[in-house]
């Protein structure tokens, strides 16, 4: 009998998709729609002015994970999908505050 690996862990997917309005929204809306939580996501442009990388974090298990991955790659405004699971990542927050003189 195959053992079935339950372990919940933060797991992170990069995602190259068309720069087009609704396509963060159809994406969180599947993330949604199948009951998938979204710890934390992040959007930004890429070189290519048509193309924008986003960042979803996510919190499952591992079969739940290869689950969201194949429902992304279903999608038609998916250029590519990246696991950055266990890649080595190095993380940094930045805050930018503007000061004004009163």
């Amino acid at each position: 009998m195959r053992e079935i690996n339950t372990e919940k862990k933060k797991r992170w997917v990069s995602l190259y998709v068309e720069n087009r309005i609704g396509v963060l929204a159809r994406i969180s809306g599947m993330m949604s729609g199948k009951s998938y939580n979204i710890s934390s996501i992040t959007v930004g442009v890429t070189e290519d002015p048509t193309v924008s990388r986003m960042t979803i974090a996510t919190v499952s298990d591992n079969e739940t994970f290869e689950q969201i991955k194949k429902q992304l790659n279903r999608m038609v405004e998916v250029i590519k999908v990246i696991d950055f699971t266990d890649v080595f990542v190095r993380m940094k927050e930045i805050m930018y505050i503007k000061v004004q003189k009163c």
